[in-house]
């Protein structure tokens, strides 16, 4: 018994069906679509993509005036200026084999920035000009989300040498996906700000789409920094989870060191009709062009010019500045006693009103800081408790003595008539009584009266 031999029947057969299948096919047209390429691939939310379809005729006739369309929908849509109608043309018949007559047709389409990582349905449709038979097909593309993360604000601009400060950054997430595990340090490579509380790297586990994290420092910038604008290097890296790469994100920032000042003031001498005052930078900034004013207030006024200029004052250094100063209680003063002055002429009674002086005034501190800025500073100056002003206008400081002396130039003038009459009496008294006895007794003296009176 001979073998059949099994393949050489199947070879025979297949041979025997072709006739009739390329018979069945030379008499159509047969069109298939494919999404020959996009790119990139995959797509990436919220960028565009190109889309290559590919046409075959697989089909005996000639497919003539071929009419393609595609109908974009959620996430996909035109970019401006494609047209969505495409006029492809003609395409042979029996191009399953070649692929060097294979129809290419491209669109340049948007992907939305808020679509989430998935397959999106591409729908087209194709027919002939002029046809009413028109077919649908759909195609697919893988859309991801694009991670992008960015350091989009410091909250402080400027540092005073010296003085512990609180410096936050906020790293916000741009992209159309979560945020995970980032790392954030910075850096000044001059070593002029540090941090202080901590090291200068933070770590973020996660932020939403559309959130930020903020991450906050304590620094303080060097006391003996150069007044100027100092280099922060930024460094964010992050995980990227379409690469499954770490992605690193670099940028500068740039942070003034220096700014403003603030002064001290106190009273210093009071000479020739002039009050001195000392002037102190106490801050950790140099002042330029330093001038000292006295506002115009209710308790002070200023002979002559009220303003001095100082020029300018280093941190740590100080100076004096002299105003002749009246003081508003010396016009009530002068007043007051021209007032009394007329009523005691005039024969009619007069009570006198105690009004004690201010011991504070009001200057201004004028100086343009280290980022030439000018600046006002206001000081209310303690000038002592003890402190009035004399009727000439000038300012003397009274202790205990000059009170007293105020006092009794209160008492009125009959009163040292009486005790002058009453003193006087005595006198005569004393004078007759020491005569008598002196005449009865040579040895008789004066401080025996006394005795005499005491028994």
């Amino acid at each position: 018994m001979k073998k059949i031999n099994i393949p050489l029947l199947i070879v025979l057969a297949l041979m025997a069906f072709t006739p009739l299948v390329n018979a069945d096919l030379g008499g159509s047209t047969i069109l298939s679509t494919s999404l020959a390429n996009y790119d990139p691939n995959p797509a990436t939310a919220g960028n565009p993509v190109d889309v290559s379809i590919g046409l075959t005729n697989t089909g005996g006739l000639t497919i003539n005036d071929l009419i393609l369309e595609v109908m974009p929908e959620y996430p996909f849509e035109l970019v401006p200026g494609e047209n969505a109608i495409k006029d492809v043309g003609i395409i042979q018949g029996y191009q399953a084999d070649s692929t060097a007559n294979l129809k290419i047709v491209k669109y340049r389409m948007q992907i939305n920035r808020d679509t989430p990582a998935g397959t999106y349905e591409l729908k087209i449709k194709y027919y002939e000009q002029g046809s009413t038979e028109v077919t649908q097909k759909s195609l697919y593309l893988d859309v991801k989300t694009k991670e992008s993360a960015e350091v989009i604000q410091i909250d402080k601009s400027t540092l005073v040498p010296g003085r512990q400060s609180s410096l936050k950054f906020t790293i916000n997430n741009m992209g159309n996906a979560p945020l995970r595990d980032l790392t954030f340090y910075w850096e000044n490579t001059d070593n002029i700000i540090l941090p202080v509380g901590s090291d200068n790297t933070k770590y973020i586990k996660y932020i939403e789409i559309g959130n930020n994290s903020n991450l906050e420092y304590q620094v303080i910038a060097d006391t003996n920094a150069q007044p100027g604008l100092y280099k922060l290097n930024l460094h964010l890296s992050y995980q990227d989870s379409m690469s499954n790469q770490t992605k690193t994100i670099s940028t500068i920032a740039g942070i003034y060191v220096g700014g403003g000042t603030d002064f001290d003031v106190a009273f210093s001498d009071n000479a020739n009709g002039q009050m001195s005052f000392s002037v102190a930078n106490i801050g950790s900034n140099p002042a330029n062009s330093v001038s000292v004013m006295i506002p115009e207030q209710n308790s002070w006024s200023v002979s002559g010019s009220n303003s001095v200029i100082i020029g300018n004052l280093n941190k740590g250094d100080y100076t004096v500045a002299s105003f002749k100063l009246q003081s508003a209680i010396s016009n009530m003063t002068s007043q007051n006693r021209a007032g009394r002055n007329s009523s005691n002429i005039q024969g009619r009674s007069f009570q006198r009103t105690t009004n004690s002086s201010p011991n504070t005034l009001l200057m201004q501190i004028a100086y343009t800081d280290t980022m030439g800025v000018r600046t006002v500073v206001e000081k209310q100056v303690n000038l002592g408790s003890q402190n009035s002003a004399s009727a000439d206008g000038t300012t003397t400081f009274q202790g205990r003595r000059g009170v007293a002396a105020q006092t009794a130039s209160a008492i009125p003038t009959y009163y040292w008539y009486i005790l002058g009459i009453g003193v006087v009496f005595v006198g005569v008294v004393v004078q007759r009584k020491y005569k008598t006895q002196k005449l009865l007794d040579p040895d008789f003296k004066l401080k025996d009266i006394f005795k005499s009176q005491k028994k």
